[in-house]
């Protein structure tokens, strides 16, 4: 008998823009991966403090290819976005989110990459 993996619901496909540092022009460069099936969850926080009300949101994305490159400071936007971007300001207009952490889960009948956003 033959043991299946869990499949891993998604619901939207995502862009990865991978954060790239150049020595020669001392500037950042901006790779483009194109992820067709991904799970994307927004949680709006909120929090009184002192200073009054502060709201955030936090962006979970799980992405069932362990096999793409990740990590803290890369973009990820919400879709297929074909922007070749310079500069953060150039996603403006775009659901989307800087990554905070990221975990490789390679692990059990379910792996896959959580990044966790804000």
């Amino acid at each position: 008998m033959q043991e299946r993996g869990v499949v891993m619901l998604t619901n939207t496909d995502i862009t990865i823009y991978n954060r790239q540092y150049d020595p020669e022009s001392r500037l950042d460069t901006w790779n483009r991966v194109y992820v067709p099936e991904a799970w994307w969850y927004k949680n709006e926080k909120a929090s009184i403090t002192t200073e009054g009300l502060k709201q955030a949101d936090v962006y979970t994305i799980r992405i069932p290819d362990t096999s793409i490159a990740l990590k803290k400071d890369d973009y990820i936007v919400k879709g297929k976005c074909d922007v070749k971007m310079e500069t953060v300001k150039d996603l403006d207009g775009f659901e989307k989110t800087r990554i905070t952490s990221v975990n490789y889960n390679t692990f059990g009948d379910n792996p896959h990459i959580k990044a966790v956003g804000a």
